[in-house]
């Protein structure tokens, strides 16, 4: 009998997992960062599954709470974001998903809480800051909003969203809350 190849091997290792979801390639990590939400769910299901240490699962769980939020599936990224921060509560970017799906259940202030606590790990993360702007509009809190645009703007100057906001508070206007097909806070699935 022949040895196998290596990517012999490789290709007969690679293929339950291709066969494991449909869309789905060979590398869980990269399944889970693209494609469809319903791939990226699957890919990041696989990941969590070969994760050996809390970061390693925090990434996972919060790759699924972002997959979910692209679905509209708010309560069901927020569980996966509960999960990740408790696997490792020093992961900015599950609080700011955590806000994220907090907005899209209609919880303005729970969103701002998290999206502090993400600013406060990372402080020039200026889509927590845009994010956090239209929470702060749902409050009525022209104030803050305009504070979190302008710091948009100051990380990210080309921003259009952030720049049209605040010409519009400027001007005395209130700049609609974008809503999405699950009425969410976040505006546009994604909310980025």
């Amino acid at each position: 009998m022949r040895a196998l190849t290596p990517s012999l091997a490789l290709l007969l290792f690679a293929l339950p997992l291709l066969a494991a979801a449909p869309g789905a390639r060979a590398d869980a990590a990269q399944d889970c960062r693209s494609g469809s939400p319903d791939a990226r769910v699957g890919g990041c299901s696989r990941l969590l599954a070969e994760a050996r240490t809390p970061r390693q699962r925090a990434i996972a769980l919060d790759g699924r709470c972002w997959a979910q939020i692209d679905r509209g599936a708010f309560a069901d990224a927020l569980g996966d974001c509960n999960a990740a921060i408790r696997a490792d509560d020093g992961y900015p970017y599950a609080f700011h998903n955590r806000g994220v799906a907090y907005a899209g259940l209609q919880n303005p202030g729970a969103a701002i809480t998290d999206f502090n606590r993400a600013l406060a790990m990372r402080p020039a993360f200026w889509n927590t800051f845009l994010t956090r702007a239209k929470a702060y509009l749902a409050l009525g809190n022209t104030t803050a909003a305009m504070r979190d645009y302008e710091e948009v703007l100051r990380v990210k100057p080309e921003n259009e969203e952030a720049r049209a906001a605040l010409a519009t508070l400027r001007a005395g206007g209130m700049p609609p809350v974008p809503v999405n097909p699950a009425n969410s806070l976040c505006g546009s699935v994604g909310c980025n």
